[in-house]
This record gives structure tokens, C-alpha cells and sequence, in this order.
């Protein structure tokens, strides 16, 4: 049995790959429509707040030679069925991925993926898609937090320095008390001499 995670990135399993991690974060595919986006190569994902089309090529050049076309088909999907006020309108991406390394090449991808002129765009080549992490890794910037970074986010530093704090060996009851003078804009040296203790 072979180990997927190493096994070289095919096209076809890069839009597996593409498809999975993007329905799996909350997109919908949109299929049906546009036939130009309902291939093997490319389709189209919506989430409530973006439009992203994926394109898949074999090679870096079908992907500098073709990414044009896919980016005004795009365009026309957006300006046909999005209104101007729609969040979405503003909030599009377009993927071009190919497993094909393009070392000899870089210099015009990377005018690609810096060209916003009409979208913005998420583009790697062999050298950055080794495996399906690499794919999510390419992607992360069009998915939700993960829960437990959304967790941690609603956590206040200060109500970790308590327990970090009491690694260093200063007690967690002096620490919880200059928090809550901080939060409360009073004087911390005070507080700090207030619980000293009393001879």
C-alpha cells in the first residue's frame, strides 16, 4: 500500500485535493452553470462571503499560456450573476495550480501571482505542491480559522499570563491581581505593594 501524502501530485489529484479541502471548509461547487467551470481542469466554489475558481493545468506553460482566459471567464461569471454590492463582487480569487516544477519559469509566475488587475490569484507550481498539505497550505488564505485557533483568538493574553507567569515561579494570585488592576486603570504598583505581605 502506498502513502498518499507521498506519492507526486497528479492534476487530477491536485482538484481532488482542491475540492475536498474547499468543500470541506464550508464552500459549495457550483455546477451546472457554466460549463466552462464544470471540467476536470476547473471549477467554481462559493462560500457567503467569495467566489473562487480553480484551474488545473499539466504543465506551467498550458498555465501561462491559458490563465488569461480562465481569469475573464471568470469576470463574466462575476459580473453576469453577482451584483456590485455584493460582498462577493470584491472578494474573488482565482487558483492555478500545476504539479509540473517551473524552475526556468519563476520569474513569470511570479508576475501572475502579483498581477490583481482584474482578480486576485493563488498560484504554485511543482516546487510548492508536493503533497495535499501543500495544496491546503496554498489555500489556507481563502479558509475559515480553524476552531481551535478561533478559540485561542478569543482568549485575552492577559488571561494567560496568570499560568505562564507561574512557569517562572512569580504566583498566579499576584499576577491575577495586577491583571484585574490593569483592566481596571488602576495603579499596578500600588496593587503590587498592597499585596505584600504585612510585618
Amino acid at each position: 500500500m502506498t502513502d498518499e501524502s507521498s506519492a507526486p501530485l497528479t492534476p487530477s489529484g491536485l482538484m481532488a485535493a482542491s475540492t475536498a479541502i474547499l468543500v470541506g471548509s464550508g464552500y459549495q461547487q457550483i455546477a451546472g452553470r457554466f460549463s466552462n467551470w464544470d471540467g476536470p481542469t476547473s471549477r467554481l466554489f462559493e462560500d457567503p462571503c467569495n467566489i473562487v475558481g480553480v484551474g488545473v493545468f499539466d504543465t506551467c506553460d498550458d498555465l501561462l499560456l491559458v490563465w488569461t482566459t480562465l481569469q475573464e471567464s471568470l469576470v463574466k461569471v462575476i459580473s453576469g450573476e453577482i451584483g456590485e454590492g455584493d460582498a462577493k463582487a470584491s472578494d474573488a480569487y482565482l487558483v492555478l495550480l500545476t504539479p509540473a516544477p517551473a524552475p526556468s519559469q519563476e520569474e513569470q509566475v511570479e508576475a501572475v501571482r502579483y498581477d490583481t488587475t482584474r482578480l486576485r490569484k493563488l498560484v504554485a507550481t511543482g516546487q510548492e505542491l508536493r503533497s495535499v498539505v501543500d495544496v491546503e497550505r496554498c489555500l489556507r488564505g481563502l479558509l475559515p480559522l480553524r476552531q481551535e485557533h478561533a478559540e485561542l483568538s478569543a482568549v485575552s493574553a492577559l488571561d494567560m499570563l496568570p499560568a505562564l507567569l507561574r512557569k517562572e515561579g512569580i504566583p498566579a494570585d499576584t499576577t491575577g491581581e495586577l491583571v484585574r488592576a490593569f483592566r481596571a486603570q488602576a495603579p499596578l504598583l500600588e496593587r503590587l505593594h498592597e499585596l505584600e505581605p504585612q510585618e
